[in-house]
């Protein structure tokens, strides 16, 4: 690999561990608020979304949608977790099926699932995702999906509510943890001819099932 390719791939897997390190600050700022203002913020972030969604895509409308979708993705695991999911239990359910979900749209069997779909659909990506400048690449790249946000916030939200703030710090380190190892695993496979992309769930759900299960 080129020493600009390496640069490249730097950039990008900075990005990803970035965003995945906000996600989870955004579930500890939201835990400060009210559920009424969440709602709103959530009601506020989806109305701008929609009407993003109907403009031409440019690098301004990209930089709003990653504030926008950032806010709601983690909202929405904020209102979701707290409305619906009660139990470890149910947590540990909910977890598993959205990780397998994941993976399975990764697959052959899984190309025509709503997530694979879109994935493939060049207009729809870059909305759907955090999109960012790397360095000898032109216009801005889709370096993470929301739906990855999603699922990091509602990891973050679920433990600072059912297991007190102070376990914050530390399931922000779990799921950095496993996005570093899906980043190690993408590095290795990602000039496979047969590589399509990877479930950035993956790794960060196992390990913190993995807790879970011995806590």
């Amino acid at each position: 690999m080129s020493k600009n390719s390496t640069k490249k791939l730097t950039w990008e897997y900075g990005y990803m561990l970035g965003m995945t390190a906000i996600s989870g600050i955004l579930a500890f700022l939201m835990n400060k608020m009210s559920l009424p203002v969440i709602l709103i913020l959530f009601l506020v972030d989806l109305a701008g979304i929609i009407v993003l969604w109907l403009k031409p895509l440019s690098r301004k409308l990209l930089y709003i949608l990653n504030v926008l979708n950032c806010l709601a993705s983690v909202s929405l695991a904020y209102l979701l977790i707290t409305a619906f999911i009660k139990s470890v239990d149910s947590f540990v359910a909910f977890i598993i099926i959205l990780v397998v979900m994941d993976v399975f749209s990764f697959t052959k069997a899984g190309k025509k699932t709503p997530n694979a779909k879109l994935i493939s659909n060049n207009n729809a990506l870059p909305r759907l995702s955090i999109c960012l400048p790397v360095p000898g690449k032109p216009g801005l790249q889709p370096i993470i999906g929301v739906g990855d946000l999603y699922f990091y916030g509602t990891i973050s939200v679920f433990s600072i509510h059912h297991f007190g703030m102070s376990v914050f710090g530390y399931i922000v380190l779990l799921i950095l943890a496993g996005q570093l190892i899906n980043i190690l695993l993408i590095s290795n496979i990602k000039e496979k001819v047969w590589y399509k992309g990877f479930p950035a769930t993956l790794f960060p759900g196992i390990l913190y099932l993995i807790i879970l299960f011995f806590a």
